[in-house]
This record gives C-alpha cells, structure tokens and sequence, in this order.
C-alpha cells in the first residue's frame, strides 16, 4: 500500500511544480519587465526590487521543498545556426504559449530589437499551422499546452523536410523537463528555463542570431585584448563562473566593478572579462576561466 501511495506523489510532483512556479514566474517575469523602464521613479524601483526580491526568495523556498536543482540554460551543441547569413532581416520569432502574459514578457524583453518580427501562437495547433503560414527562422515555445506539448510539436515539424534549418527553443519553468536525452531526441536546440531573464533570452538568441549583441562595431574593428596573466582569488573566480552559468550579465558587471574599485592590479582581468561580456559569451567566460586556472595550476 505505502509503494502505491509513494508513486502516486512523485506523479503527482511535477505537476504540483509546474502549478506552484506557474502563477510566481509570471510575477519575476513582469517585475523584469518593468525594471527595464527608464521613466520609472526610484520609489517605484525600489517597490519593483522587493517583489522581485520576494519571489526569488519564494522561489528558492521551492526549489529547497521539493529539492530542485539548479534549472540551466541548455544549448545543443550539435546545431548553432547562423541565422543572419542565410535570411535577411527582419528576423521571424514565434512564441509559443497558452498564457498571455508570458508571451507579452517575452514580446516586451525583445522591444529594444527592432530587426525582430515577432509572432504569437496560443497553442500547439495554432503554432503549426503558424510555422506553415509564416515560415519563422526561431521558435520559443512553452512545453506545456493544453493541446498537445512542445516536444510533440517539434517532432510533427522536422518530419517535414522545408523546415528541417527551423530552431526550436522550449521553456519551462518544471526542471524535470531539462533533461538532455530528451532534448537531444526530439531535436531541441536550446532550453530556456522560466522565470525567463532578459540577459538570458539575449544571450541564448545571439548562439543562433549575430546580430543580438550590444556591440555595434565589426569584429575586425574590436580592439585586441591579450589574455590576462594574473587572476583573482579562487572565490571571485568560481562566483563568477556561477553567475555565468545563470547568464547574470548586471551580476557580474557588478561583480566586476566591486573588483577594480579594490585591486587595480586585476584590470587586465576585467577588460577581457568585459570583451566576453558585451558579446553575452557566457559559455566562453567559463571555459576561459576554467582553461587559465588549469594552466596556473
């Protein structure tokens, strides 16, 4: 009786998850939205910082309760296409997700990029007849649907041959759906995890897109930054590889100027660091991080 009671929960689990971190994503998810507001005032910055504060700190209480790991961005290595070179702008972004407001944070998180065309689907059949219609170049889309999931989506898509270049981004805010095998079966090019981070969405879309970086120079017109020879302490290297993993730009701009106001001698340092910073490289900061601290050793 008890192992019967006992598979019931842990079916039950996700589903509980997925209820809980629903209805607080979308709050984290606004309360972004609305800190990115140049007109706000700073007591409405400092109200936006304590709910945000809130749900972080409620949403850390969930993934202590049901024992979460940490739900990271996940790329396919086994396909980064460069959009740019095979399709003129504007590029074509349909988001795929039955609740509203979830699409409207995306939709607002990419404002600033005028060389996106965005396009909304509110379930999975509408999605496909919309990748039939509009021809996208990336889809994001969420893996739970009332219809039918997202993995089931991608699947019914890259049976057809004309759409075999199109690149699929899932997101959820249930960790359980990261799961590598998976991803790599159905196809996926990327997971995005919920709450959705402005930084993160940025830095996922420029593995596919050139075009989304902060940095409006040509590559041969970017100064040539010789790798630094002294590093910071073990500590201020690790913090920094997590807040990477996180895809934390703000963090660890912060991080670095807390830096060069205390030791100057790490300036080399930060300039690198910043290079890969303006471009979103937060998987080349690591490996660069974790390659010198292996020659230092």
């Amino acid at each position: 009786m008890s192992d019967n009671n006992s598979n019931s929960n842990s079916n039950k689990k996700p589903s509980i998850i997925h209820e809980l971190l629903t209805p607080l994503n979308i709050i984290l998810g606004l309360t972004q939205v609305l800190s990115i507001d140049k007109t706000l005032k700073s007591q409405q910055k400092e109200m936006i910082e304590s709910i945000q504060g809130a749900g972080k700190k409620l949403l850390s209480q969930i993934h202590e309760i049901f024992d979460i790991p940490d739900n990271d961005i996940k790329l396919s290595e086994s396909k980064k296409t460069d959009i740019s070179k095979r399709h003129k702008t504007p590029i074509k972004l349909l988001v795929v997700d039955d609740i509203e407001v979830n699409r409207f944070i995306i939709q607002q998180m990419l404002t600033g990029n005028p060389e996106i065309t965005i396009y909304e689907a509110i379930d999975a059949q509408s999605a496909l007849n919309q990748i039939n219609e509009i021809k996208p170049h990336i889809v994001i889309l969420d893996i739970y649907m009332p219809d039918m999931n997202g993995f089931e989506v991608i699947q019914r898509i890259r049976k057809e041959e004309s759409h075999q270049d199109l690149v699929f981004i899932v997101m959820s805010s249930d960790p359980r759906s990261n799961h590598e095998d998976q991803l790599k079966d159905c196809e996926v090019d990327a997971f995005l995890p919920k709450p959705i981070r402005p930084n993160n969405l940025l830095a996922l879309l420029e593995n596919f897109i050139p075009m989304f970086t902060d940095v409006n120079q040509d590559e041969k017109d970017l100064p040539v930054i010789v790798q630094p020879d002294k590093l910071p302490d073990e500590n201020f290297l690790q913090e920094v590889i997590r807040l990477a993993r996180q895809g934390a730009y703000s963090e660890i701009k912060n991080l670095m100027e807390q830096l060069k106001t205390r030791q100057s001698e790490f300036l080399a340092f930060i300039r690198y660091l910043e290079q890969l910073l303006k471009k979103f490289q937060f998987k080349e900061i690591i490996d660069w991080i974790n390659s010198s601290k292996t020659k230092a050793d």
